[in-house]
């Protein structure tokens, strides 16, 4: 696994995986928690074929990451509105590990659904889904 042969955008939907995993981590399975599988199946996108070249993923990189990426980015929509919620809710009182957590996870949804678009740009914008003949 080499980090430097890594593009400017698998660099970023990396660090947003992270940032995902760690925040649902930290947030103890709160608003953050599909940042957990999204972020995973993400580094799964972006490591498996440095690690196994000859396995060949079901469509194209930038179509797989959009995807993903895109359902990272909607449920980080949705957890930060249900965040805003429950902080405008209980105001200050609501804060800690758990806060930091789902914030964390939020940034890193959101990060991950902005690097996996300009990977899908930068792969031409067209899905390319299934395997070939």
């Amino acid at each position: 696994m080499d980090f430097s042969k890594l593009s400017s955008n698998d660099k970023l939907a990396v660090y947003g995986a992270v940032a995902a995993i760690v925040g649902a981590f930290l947030s103890f399975g709160g608003g953050a928690s599909f940042g957990l599988l999204t972020g995973i199946a993400m580094l799964v996108i972006i490591f498996l074929p440095q690690l196994s070249p000859s396995t060949k993923l079901p469509g194209s990189k930038g179509s797989l990451m959009m995807i993903v990426g895109g359902f990272s980015g909607i449920g980080a929509l949705f957890a930060l509105l249900a965040l805003l919620a429950a902080f405008g809710a209980l105001g200050a009182l609501y804060g800690g590990f758990w806060y930091l957590g789902a914030v964390l996870g939020i940034v890193g949804g959101l990060l991950m659904g902005w690097a996996s678009w300009k990977e899908f740009q930068a792969g031409g914008g067209k899905f390319d889904l299934g395997t070939k003949a």
